[in-house]
């Protein structure tokens, strides 16, 4: 018993009062930090064009990691007996604990250091995990935030990694693709449809001309479906775009004259 209570006590370091005044002081610094970087960085890469905000929002993350880091390697020797049997006293106890207590706050931590890496979503990136579609506004150690179209903000572990598909519209770029869709009857000339679609898509005011337009025609049981693929300058103007590009293809089919159809969605590809 007395052995066991004296490895207990050899783990520590003697807490004098200045020890325990840098331990907070340290603790205080990084967590201004921590709020300084979420604030400062954001209004930054708000100011700043669209390829450097991507990279700007991705500094933050990686900041804030290496803030920890900094921080535990810090305090680690004031507060511990740092030597090779004490690490490997502590490091078994820590693993137990993880293991049954944690089982899932350590998945998602370890999913959030995989994907930090791997980046299958970065901030700024416009994802799609399950039902939920938006944009990465926050990414922390156990879970990362995305703001939906409908202004919702869904808060997602990142363990989600490891059982569904992370679909990501633009993956760091400055643009990403938006379809509109227009459903027009048989039975009539569709001759030159596809490029007045083009033409309305090049008209539009959110437009990125460094990227191509496809308009894509295919028969389907209903009718013909015509999927215009354009870019807009920015991901977050990509519903006034497809707005802009469905009001006025509409417009420019109903001056032609061509007869449109409802489409089942079931169909809609």
């Amino acid at each position: 018993m007395e052995d066991q209570v004296d490895k207990f006590s050899n783990l520590f370091n003697t807490l004098s009062a200045w020890v325990i005044s840098e331990v907070i002081v340290v603790i205080i610094l990084a967590w201004v930090l921590f709020k300084a970087v979420e604030k400062v960085l954001p209004v930054v890469a708000e100011r700043l064009p669209a390829g450097l905000r991507q990279g700007t929002l991705n500094a933050i993350p990686i900041t804030r990691v290496l803030l920890i880091i900094c921080v535990i390697t810090w305090l680690v020797p004031l507060i511990f007996n740092v030597t090779l049997q004490n690490f490997v006293l502590i490091a078994g106890a820590l693993s137990v604990a993880i293991g049954f207590a944690f089982k899932d706050l350590a998945s998602a931590v370890i999913a959030g250091l995989v994907a930090l890496f791997e980046k299958p979503y970065r901030l700024g990136d416009w994802v799609r995990v399950g039902e939920n579609y938006g944009e990465v506004i926050t990414i922390g150690m156990r879970a990362f935030q995305l703001r939906t179209p409908d202004d919702n903000i869904v808060t997602i572990p990142h363990d989600r990694i490891w059982t569904h598909n992370i679909i990501n519209g633009n993956d760091g770029d400055s643009t990403l693709m938006c379809v509109a869709d227009f459903f027009v009857a048989r039975g009539q000339s569709t001759d030159g449809i596809a490029e007045r679609l083009r033409d309305v898509a090049r008209t539009s005011p959110f437009l990125n001309l460094d990227r191509a337009i496809i308009v894509v025609a295919k028969n389907t049981p209903v009718g013909i479906t015509y999927h215009v693929k354009a870019y807009p300058f920015e991901p977050r103007d990509q519903f006034a775009f497809i707005t802009d590009l469905t009001e006025r293809g509409n417009a420019m089919l109903l001056a032609r004259g061509v007869e449109t159809t409802e489409f089942p969605s079931e169909l809609a590809v």
